[in-house]
């Protein structure tokens, strides 16, 4: 009622990138949230989409297929997209879309290699509404102001991943993949001032471990580096402490948080200053689960965030 014209599904379809002996053809399944920008008439306006899910069937990087590029090693990957789309209704219920979509393919670092793959391409889609009788449903003037009046809140989010690890080893010293794969755990702490119904701003003080951090100085001298030995660093060698900026998108179910922010303490070796982009799904009003991806530099991907929030 407070975000005229929104919708919100699951959706999935294919994505072809001209290049299918390559990379294949991957399947995408998918949440996806969209709201009109501009309406011409009743039938036919110009919005927003974002899509969050998983892509699979890639032909990927491995041992049986050496000579296939190494941008994915898994045959799933997550997928990321944002576009602009030209939408028409066909009947109350069924609408067809045209549009420009940028997406984004990777495994979060949880394989390797993991170039990733980024795209900018035509869209085209075709919906079904479940609920079509509600997209302009009437609204208080009260409810509007209450929604609009800005307010602070605080998210806790716990997560968890897995993720590989390159370390520089050996005589001389080159890039070497670490054998298996090396947990992540990190806490949020985000005071935001919400705006209005739409955005909230905030600061976030942000603790990570990884289990694969700073091991190049814990290296066992001369052990193979097809597999090399390492001791186990300290704790405390393993923790970042960071602080970052955040500005998140909030609607009905599901809100985007992107961040920007700097380790104050960070293990050797690691980027000081990274970036984050997180989903977030209320099942309740206050609690949500939290799926995001955390990279350095805007490029260099470091681990997924897998976890559960609260908000107070």
């Amino acid at each position: 009622m407070l975000f005229p014209g929104l919708y919100q599904g699951v959706g999935f379809g294919p994505t072809g990138f001209f290049a299918s002996d390559l990379l294949g053809t991957p399947v995408s399944a998918f949440v996806y949230q969209g709201a009109p920008v501009v309406s011409v008439g009743n039938r036919l306006w110009l919005g927003y989409e974002w899509k969050f899910g998983a892509a699979f069937g890639w032909k990927h990087f491995g041992k049986n297929n050496v000579e296939h590029s190494g941008v994915v090693s898994t045959g799933e990957t997550a997928h990321m997209a944002v576009g602009l789309r030209l939408h028409y209704r066909l009947s109350p219920r069924v609408e067809l879309s045209f549009g420009v979509e940028a997406s984004h393919f990777s495994n979060g670092n949880t394989s390797w290699p993991n170039a990733g793959v980024n795209s900018v391409g035509a869209s085209v889609a075709m919906a079904c509404s479940l609920n079509p009788g509600r997209r302009n449903a009437a609204v208080s003037e009260q409810l509007v102001q209450a929604a609009d009046k800005p307010r602070w809140f605080c998210d806790l989010a716990a997560y968890g991943a897995w993720r590989k690890r390159v370390v520089r080893i050996g005589y001389p010293v080159e890039p070497t993949l670490c054998p298996g794969v090396f947990g992540v755990a990190g806490l949020q702490i985000a005071p935001m001032r919400k705006l209005n119904r739409w955005v909230a701003v905030g600061m976030s003080m942000d603790l990570q471990w990884d289990e694969s951090a700073g091991l190049s100085e814990y290296w066992v001298e001369w052990t193979d580096s097809d597999n090399p030995k390492f001791n186990k660093p300290p704790f405390f060698k393993q923790l970042g402490v960071g602080v970052s900026g955040h500005a998140e998108l909030t609607m009905p179910v599901f809100s985007i948080n992107a961040g920007l922010g700097y380790a104050v303490v960070s293990p050797k070796g690691d980027r000081r200053f990274y970036q984050s982009l997180t989903l977030k799904t209320f099942l309740t009003e206050m609690i949500f689960l939290n799926v995001g991806y955390r990279l350095g530099r805007f490029k260099e991907p470091q681990n997924l965030m897998l976890g559960i929030g609260v908000r107070i």
